[in-house]
């Protein structure tokens, strides 16, 4: 892991480990949509750490995403995962995850692991999304356990303009999973 950034809230009540963009087309920690996340989940309760993937290498994002878990300080902690975040997360199933939260996620791209978990998922489509859009999501998802969807309406996989409707879905259903 290269660098990463934790903000724990006062008072926590979960933690969330945000996962970016594919870094081979730009993706960082710093992407629209994680920095929606990572700025607005603290100051309802949720601790957030974002980091860089060293590569789009799947098994060293895997390996840099589990090292990640070590560092959050909060708990039940959650996998927030966008585009490429989001196929990376679909593949930990780790015993320290208590759930799943996929935005856009590039599913095509990896052999998720997650479908069959009981853990609670939600997949959070683009509604005008040119690489997955949200009947496809549903398609690849409509076997797993414990899964959500919904649609980030007006928007295409960038996300651009709707960060606020991501960050509202994600904690909105980071209440409900958790029961608050």
């Amino acid at each position: 892991m290269r660098a990463y950034d934790v903000t724990e809230a006062d008072d926590a009540w979960a933690g969330a480990v945000l996962l970016h963009p594919h870094p081979d087309m730009g993706g960082d920690r710093f992407n629209n949509v994680v920095s929606a996340l990572f700025d607005a989940l603290p100051d309802a309760g949720v601790s957030a750490l974002r980091f860089d993937f060293s590569s789009s290498n799947l098994e060293m994002a895997a390996t840099e995403t589990l090292a990640a878990l070590d560092r959050m300080p909060a708990t039940p902690t959650f996998l927030v995962g966008y585009s490429f975040g989001g196929g990376v997360a679909a593949t930990i199933d780790d015993e320290r995850v208590a759930g799943w939260f996929l935005v856009a996620p590039a599913l095509s791209m990896v052999d998720p692991t997650i479908g069959g978990d009981p853990r609670p998922k939600a997949i959070a489509a683009a509604e005008h999304d040119h690489f997955f859009s949200p009947s496809r999501l549903e398609s690849a998802t409509d076997d797993w356990e414990a899964t959500e969807h919904s649609t980030i309406s007006g928007a295409d996989h960038m996300l651009v303009g709707r960060t606020d409707e991501v960050t509202k879905q994600c904690l909105d259903w980071l209440v409900r999973t958790v029961g608050r």
